[in-house]
C-alpha cells in the first residue's frame, strides 16, 4: 500500500485503541462508583497560604466517613488552590495536608436533604513552626504527579538524581529524553522550550546543554512538563514547555538542608538550601558546587566512493572534559500588605571547563575487489590533532516579582521584570602532526581559536485574572523580551614564526531578537464540563549580522497563536480532555551562527543565518484515571510542522564533511502515549511510560530526497522497594528504539539506573548510592548512507558516574508513616 493509504489506516487504528481504552476505564469507574440508587455529593473549597493568601497547588484533600473513618473520596487542589471532589452522600469529615504546613481537619460535614454540593469555604494553612522532632509533617510529595495538561516531577523522590545535574533530572522525567549531546526532546520531538521558574533564564546558557550540565540537582525542587500550552504561555517551543522550578522554602523560623556527594569517575558536590522567615519577611538562599571529570570516547568511520575506488577515513576521539560550577541564589519575599507580595532574587553562577581531546585520522584507499571496513583500515600511520580548550562562563540574573490579590476571590494581578547576562569565553590550542609507522615526524599545523559569546536578556511581563462568578474567568497579559547575543570567533595559524588569521573560519556575529506579545483567555465550567479558549498575538523582530562581511539579515513577522482546551469529568476521578495549540520555534542562536566549531577540521559543524522559524499545529486528546492504588493516563497526539529545521551532512570531494541546519519542507508527528503508576502494597511502587510515534519528514536539497518515514518508540519502567527500616532500593530501565533520520538512521539505546537510600538520625539524614547508566550503554550511534558516501558514528561524550550522597535536613524530616502507607500527594500514589 502507498504511504497515503497506510498513514490514515494507522491513525484510525490508534484512535480506535484509544477510544476502546477510554470506554473500558469509564465503565470500570462507573462499576466501582456509588451503587445504583445512591446519590453522590460534591465537596468544594479552596486552600490558601495563611500569610500571603496565595493558593496552594497540590494540597491533599481526603474525605472520610463520619461513621467508620473509611476514605470515601480524595483529590488535589489545582494551581489556584481550588478543589472539587465527589464522594458518597453521607456525613463526613475532611483532612487537608500540605508539605511543611499544619494539617487541618474539618469535621461535621453533613449534607442537607436534596443538597448535591457542599462548599467548605477557604481553608488557611499555617507553616509548621513547631519543633518537627515532636510533630511529624504529613504529606511528603509524590515522585510524579500528572494531570491532563501538565506533569509535575518532584526531584527529591527520585534516588538516581542525587549528586546529579539538571540534565540528569530531565532524562528521568516521563515523556522527556536527553541525547548524548545534551539535546532535550519531548515525546520524540526536539525544539522544546526550557524555562527556569516560569521564565527564560541565563542558567540554561547560550548553548543550552552546557547550562543544564552546570545546574546542580540539589537546587531544583520540581520539573513541570506542559505538552500543549495555552495562550498564557509564550508560543516558543514546538513540542511543549519544560519548566524547572528552583527550591524556595517559606516556613517560619530557620530551615534548611545540606548535601555532600562524591563519585566515580571523579564527581564531587556540595549543596545548601536555607530560609529564614519571620512575620512578613522570608529570606531564602541556595548554593551548589559541582566538580566532575568526564572521559569521552568514540569514532567516525567514513567512505567516499569515486568510481571503483573508495577513500576511507577512520577518525578516533578519546579525551576528557573537566567542569567546575558554582551556583548561588538569594532572595526575599516581603508582604507589603495582607494582599500584596513583593519578591526579589539574585542569581550568580561561575563555571569553568577544560577540554582535552586528541583526534586521530587513519586514512586509506580501498581498490576494486578489496574488502572494506573500519577494522581493515591500517592504523600504524596516522595524523593526530590535539585540542586543548579552556572555557569560562559567568552568569548573572536579577528578578523582581509583584503579586496583588483583590478582595474578589480569584482576582489577581502579577508583574515581573528580569535581567540576565550570560558570557562564555573559550580559548583553544590545536597541534596537528603525522606519525609514520608509529614515529612522530613533527607538527604540520599549529592553530588556535578564541571564541567569545555574550548574551543579555530583559523580560517584562504582566498577567491579570478576573473571575466572573465562581465558574468562569477572564485572563489577559502582556510580555516583552529583548535579547542580544554577540559571538566573536577568531581562528589563527602559526606560519613562519607569526600568527596569521584564517578568514575562512573567523568572523564577528551579532544576533538580536525582540518579541512582544499580548494574550487573552476566557474559560468557564458548567457542571462537569469545562472549556477554555485563548488568543496570543506576537510580534517578532530578528536580525543577524556578520560584521566582517557586512552581511545583515533582518526579519520581522507577526503571528496569532490560538489555543483551546475542552475537559469533561466523569465520576470517580476520571477525566478526558481535548486540546489544540499553535506553536512557533525560532531558530536557535547556534543554528544561525555560520561559524560553530573548529575542533575537528575535517568534520565541520556550521549554522545557517538564512533559516526561517518553524510553525506547528498541535492536537491532543488525553484521558486520566485514578484508583486507590494507582493511576493511568493515555494521550494521542498529532503535530504538523512547516519549515522543519534538520541537520544535513554534505560530503566534499576532499573527504571533509560540512553539517548545517536547513529548512526541509514539512513534518507530521503522530503517536500515542501511556503513563501508569501502581502501588500494590506498602513496600512496592511501580511506574512507567511509553511513547509510540510515527514521524514523516518531506524535503529535498540539491535534488536529493532527504525525506524520512519512521515508526519508533521509547519508554521506561521503574520500581521502588522499601525494605529494612527506612531503606529504599530503586531501579529504572530506559529504552529508545531506532529512528529514521534524513540520510540515515539513529540506532537504539538502552539505559539502566539503580539506587539505594537509607535514612538516619530520626529521618533527618539520608545516605544515597546511585549508579546511572550502569552498563555504560548511552552513546550516539548513527549511520548515514547515499550513492556517494557512507558514514558511521559511535560517540560517548561523558561516562555516567556512580555517586554517593549524604543529605542532612535542619528542622525538617521525612514522614516514615506516610512512606509506610505508600501514599503520595494524590489518590493512587507515586509515579
Amino acid at each position: 500500500m502507498s504511504k497515503n493509504v497506510i498513514y490514515p489506516f494507522i491513525m484510525r487504528k490508534i484512535q480506535l485503541c484509544y477510544f476502546l481504552t477510554v470506554f473500558i476505564y469509564v465503565n470500570i469507574t462507573f462499576a466501582q462508583g456509588p451503587s445504583i440508587g445512591k446519590k453522590s455529593l460534591l465537596v468544594k473549597g479552596k486552600v490558601i497560604e495563611s500569610t500571603t493568601g496565595e493558593g496552594l497547588e497540590f494540597a491533599t484533600i481526603s474525605l472520610y466517613s463520619a461513621k467508620d473513618s473509611t476514605m470515601i473520596g480524595g483529590g488535589l487542589s489545582d494551581e489556584k488552590g481550588s478543589f472539587t471532589i465527589e464522594a458518597k452522600m453521607e456525613s463526613m469529615y475532611a483532612q487537608i495536608d500540605y508539605l511543611s504546613y499544619n494539617t487541618v481537619v474539618i469535621s461535621n460535614i453533613i449534607p442537607l436533604s436534596g443538597q448535591n454540593m457542599v462548599d467548605v469555604g477557604t481553608i488557611k494553612l499555617f507553616p509548621d513552626a513547631v519543633s518537627l522532632d515532636v510533630i511529624e509533617i504529613i504529606g511528603e510529595k509524590s515522585e510524579s504527579t500528572f494531570a491532563l495538561d501538565k506533569r509535575v516531577f518532584n526531584v527529591g523522590k527520585d534516588l538516581s538524581n542525587k549528586g546529579g545535574t539538571a540534565q540528569d533530572i530531565l532524562d528521568n522525567v516521563p515523556s522527556v529524553s536527553v541525547d548524548v549531546d545534551g539535546g532535550v526532546s519531548l515525546r520524540g520531538s526536539g525544539n522544546v522550550r526550557i524555562l527556569i521558574d516560569g521564565k527564560p533564564s541565563g542558567l540554561v546558557g547560550v548553548s543550552g546543554a552546557n547550562g543544564l550540565r552546570s545546574l546542580p540537582a540539589n537546587m531544583i525542587d520540581r520539573v513541570e512538563v506542559i505538552t500543549n500550552p495555552s495562550a498564557r504561555y509564550e508560543a516558543e517551543g514546538m513540542s511543549g514547555i519544560i519548566n524547572i522550578v528552583l527550591k524556595k522554602d517559606n516556613r517560619s523560623g530557620v530551615n534548611g538542608s545540606f548535601e555532600v556527594s562524591g563519585g566515580w569517575p571523579e564527581n564531587y558536590g556540595l549543596g545548601a538550601n536555607m530560609n529564614y522567615r519571620k512575620n512578613n519577611t522570608n529570606f531564602f538562599i541556595n548554593y551548589g558546587l559541582n566538580y566532575n571529570y568526564n572521559p569521552s570516547e568514540g569514532y567516525i568511520y567514513q567512505e567516499n566512493y569515486f568510481g571503483d575506488t573508495t577513500n576511507s577515513s577512520y577518525v578516533v576521539r578519546n579525551g576528557f572534559r573537566t567542569r567546575l560550577a558554582n551556583s548561588f541564589r538569594a532572595g526575599m519575599d516581603y508582604s507589603l500588605s495582607e494582599n500584596q507580595t513583593l519578591t526579589g532574587s539574585f542569581l550568580y553562577r561561575y563555571s569553568t571547563n577544560n577540554n582535552e581531546v586528541p583526534i586521530r585520522y587513519f586514512d586509506h584507499t580501498f581498490y576494486p575487489g578489496e574488502p572494506r571496513g573500519r577494522f581493515l583500515v591500517p592504523t600504524l600511520s596516522y595524523t593526530e590533532r590535539i585540542e586543548n580548550e579552556k572555557e569560562v562562563s559567568p552568569t548573572l540574573e536579577y528578578t523582581i516579582d509583584y503579586l496583588k490579590r483583590f478582595k474578589q476571590e480569584g482576582r489577581e494581578l502579577k508583574a515581573s521584570v528580569q535581567f540576565s547576562s550570560n558570557d562564555e569565553t573559550e580559548k583553544a590550542d590545536y597541534d596537528q602532526g603525522f606519525y609514520n609507522s608509529g614515529v612522530f615526524e613533527g607538527n604540520t599545523l599549529i592553530q588556535r581559536s578564541d571564541n567569545t559569546e555574550d548574551q543579555q536578556t530583559i523580560i517584562f511581563q504582566t498577567d491579570y485574572i478576573h473571575p466572573f462568578g465562581k465558574e468562569s474567568k477572564f485572563e489577559a497579559g502582556f510580555r516583552s523580551q529583548l535579547r542580544d547575543i554577540s559571538n566573536d570567533f577568531l581562528v589563527e595559524e602559526f606560519i613562519n614564526g607569526t600568527w596569521n588569521k584564517l578568514t575562512t573560519f573567523s568572523n564577528r556575529f551579532r544576533y538580536s531578537e525582540d518579541v512582544h506579545a499580548a494574550y487573552t483567555i476566557y474559560g468557564a465550567k458548567i457542571n462537569k464540563f469545562s472549556y477554555q479558549g485563548g488568543l496570543r498575538f506576537e510580534y517578532s523582530g530578528i536580525n543577524t549580522e556578520l560584521l566582517e562581511t557586512s552581511q545583515s539579515n533582518p526579519r520581522n513577522y507577526v503571528n496569532i497563536f490560538p489555543s483551546g482546551h475542552i475537559n469533561y469529568e466523569f465520576s470517580g476521578q476520571n477525566q478526558v480532555q481535548i486540546s489544540f495549540a499553535k506553536r512557533i520555534q525560532r531558530p536557535r542562536f547556534w543554528d544561525l551562527n555560520p561559524f560553530f566549531t573548529f575542533a575537528d577540521n575535517r568534520n565541520i559543524f556550521s549554522g545557517n543565518p538564512n533559516l526561517n522559524p518553524e510553525f506547528t499545529d498541535s492536537y491532543e486528546m488525553g484521558h486520566i484515571k485514578y484508583w486507590e492504588k494507582g493511576n493511568i493516563g493515555t494521550s494521542i497526539f498529532w503535530r504538523h510542522t512547516r519549515d522543519v529545521i534538520q541537520r544535513v551532512t554534505l560530503f566534499n570531494p576532499d573527504g571533509t564533511t560540512l553539517t548545517q541546519p536547513l529548512n526541509l519542507a514539512t513534518s507530521d508527528n503522530a503517536g500515542i502515549e501511556f503513563l501508569f503508576a501502581y502501588n500494590p502494597n506498602k513496600w512496592l511502587k511501580i511506574d512507567g511510560n511509553a511513547n509510540i510515534f510515527r514521524n514523516i519528514i518531506k524535503g529535498t536539497y540539491q535534488g536529493e530526497d532527504l525525506g524520512a518515514d519512521s515508526y519508533s518508540w521509547f519508554g521506561r519502567i521503574g520500581s521502588r522497594i522499601s525494605f529494612w527500616k527506612n531503606a529504599d532500593f530503586q531501579t529504572r530501565f530506559n529504552y529508545r528504539a531506532p529512528v529514521d533520520i534524513p540520510q540515515g538512521v539513529q540506532k537504539a539505546q538502552y539505559i539502566v539506573d539503580i539506587a539505594f537510600s537509607k535514612d538516619f538520625f530520626s529521618n533527618k539524614a539520608t545516605f544515597t548510592l546511585a549508579a546511572r547508566d550502569l552498563f555504560n550503554s548511552r552513546r550516539r550511534n548513527s549511520e548515514i548512507q547515499s550513492d556517494d558516501f557512507y558514514q558511521r558514528v559511535d560517540q560517548q561524550w561523558r561516562r555516567a558516574p556512580i555517586i554517593a550522597t549524604v543529605n542532612y535536613r535542619l528542622n525538617k524530616k521525612k514522614d516514615p508513616k506516610k512512606q509506610a502507607r505508600g501514599e503520595g500527594d494524590f489518590e493512587g500514589g507515586d509515579m
